[in-house]
């Protein structure tokens, strides 16, 4: 009779284990999210070593710049201020009362719109969730000592990064 009941006893433990397999196999694949919180960030441009420079810090970090145009904002009080690409256009910065104000990352197509890659890119470690969250833009207000960062995506991949160090 004691067999019986042993044998019984692991049939139930059987189908428990069986059904708890089932339960973190669903978590793994439908609740987790797929990102890898210890993958390895890859940076493209270091923010707080080239943020708030004047041009000739910015060229010693970045390389000789390229001038394209230059920028008029009322609002940041800036009347001519120089627009300048570094990289292949792949970093550009409006310079605001000599200081590297507005960063643009641009052709960022192999990389996911994530928080944590986009601030990884950027070289800031603290993985704070955007104040907007929102159809193809992430925006952080008041992130550290910068005004705002703002992610934009084009059709699920991230497009470009936009730094404003002071002005609004």
């Amino acid at each position: 009779m004691e067999q019986t009941s042993v044998r019984r006893k692991w049939a139930n433990w059987k189908f428990i284990s069986f059904i708890v397999i089932l339960i973190a196999i669903f978590v793994k694949f439908y609740v987790l999210d797929e990102h890898d919180e210890n993958a390895t960030v890859i940076v493209a441009l270091d923010l707080p070593q080239v943020a708030m420079r004047n041009e000739l810090e910015v060229a010693a970090i970045l390389g000789k710049g390229q001038l394209l145009s230059f920028y008029t904002d009322e609002k940041a009080g800036c009347e001519k201020c120089p627009r300048i690409s570094y990289r292949d256009g792949k970093v550009e910065i409006i310079y605001i009362n000599d200081i590297a104000d507005q960063i643009r990352l641009n052709k960022l197509a192999d990389y996911p719109f994530e928080n944590r890659s986009i601030l990884g890119l950027l070289n800031l470690n603290e993985n704070i969730v955007p104040n907007v969250d929102e159809d193809g833009v992430k925006t952080w207000d008041n992130y550290q000592k910068y005004t705002q960062i703002s992610a934009f995506s084009k059709s699920g991949d991230l497009d470009y990064i936009l730094v404003k160090s002071k002005s609004e």
